[in-house]
């Protein structure tokens, strides 16, 4: 009842997802993904051919602005672009003698290579030099490799070139909550400690405990920030931050997401961009800004 008297923040309507014929290919994506410039893309399953999917990009409204279809036995967790137009898609959970969980692929379709990323991916994010961030959540720690770090980065040829320092005084990463990836740069806010952690070339900083825990995402645009999500009633609870010369501060208030309409913003998928969050219920396709929050109705 707490979190109901919260004032609310209504995300906008943005585009619709759609493969090119729904007579084809299955009405539900099976992963979505947005790239570092806002667009959007999603991969659609064949209805027929299990192997068969296709890769779509969108750049709001109706459009659909590019497709490619590949062959792939991968089940889909992540969909990212890379420079030169090609697709990285990969799988959240892979093991050690399984086949790789990521693959990278041109627009015509044709696999390009293949390389593990790693088992239990919680969030996946690339660059715009074609860089990917990877954060994993806790079954990572019982593997060993790259995910047993939380946080890695990997160059376009699927090889890790950044690890997470661990015993090196800053907060563990036992499950990467968070993940915001805003030009070449990286910020998280993991489990267990919550402190909100940026990494910019090879450098990690603890910027201090965040002024909520267990929050899903992070919206960060240079001292401005917020913190998306929440365990149980508070999944949609909107926490602003503030990064100052003495850590994270509150910014004061709290409120709630809710749809366009004012009604509940319930199993959305989030990807949040620098200061860009972006939501997707199905097809639908959402966003919300940190200028937004100073709209917040019942302040």
């Amino acid at each position: 009842m707490e979190v109901l008297k919260l004032p609310v923040l209504a995300l906008k309507h943005h585009g619709y997802l759609k493969p090119t014929d729904l007579y084809e290919w299955q009405s539900e994506p099976e992963a979505v993904g947005v790239g570092s410039d806002g667009t959007a893309f999603a991969v659609w399953p064949h209805r027929e051919v299990a192997e068969r999917k296709q890769v779509t990009s969108h750049a709001g409204g109706t459009a659909i602005v590019t497709s490619a279809t590949v062959e792939t036995p991968l089940k889909v967790s992540f969909v990212q672009p890379l420079p030169g137009g090609q697709l990285l898609l990969a799988a959240a959970r892979s093991r050690p003698d399984a086949p790789p969980n990521a693959q990278i692929w041109t627009s015509e379709g044709h696999l390009v290579r293949a390389g593990h990323l790693g088992d239990a991916i919680e969030e996946l994010l690339t660059t715009p030099s074609g860089d990917m961030w990877v954060g994993y959540f806790d079954e990572a720690m019982s593997g060993s490799g790259p995910q047993t770090h939380g946080l890695a980065r990997f160059t376009g040829e699927l090889v890790p070139d950044w690890l997470y320092p661990v015993d090196a005084g800053l907060p563990a990463i036992f499950d990467c909550y968070t993940l915001n990836v805003h030009g070449e740069n990286a910020y998280c806010c993991p489990y267990t400690d919550f402190h909100l952690i940026s990494v910019a070339g090879d450098v990690p900083r603890d910027l201090g405990p965040a002024p909520y825990r267990s929050a899903g995402c992070i919206l960060v645009d240079g001292a401005e920030g917020a913190l998306i999500g929440g365990w149980g009633p508070e999944y949609d609870l909107v926490t602003p931050l503030r990064l100052s010369h003495q850590g994270v501060e509150s910014a004061g208030w709290q409120g709630r997401i809710v749809l366009p309409d004012g009604t509940e913003a319930q199993r959305l998928r989030y990807t949040c961009r620098g200061p860009d969050l972006h939501a997707f219920g199905g097809g639908t396709w959402y966003r919300l800004a940190l200028d937004d929050l100073t709209t917040v109705r019942g302040l």
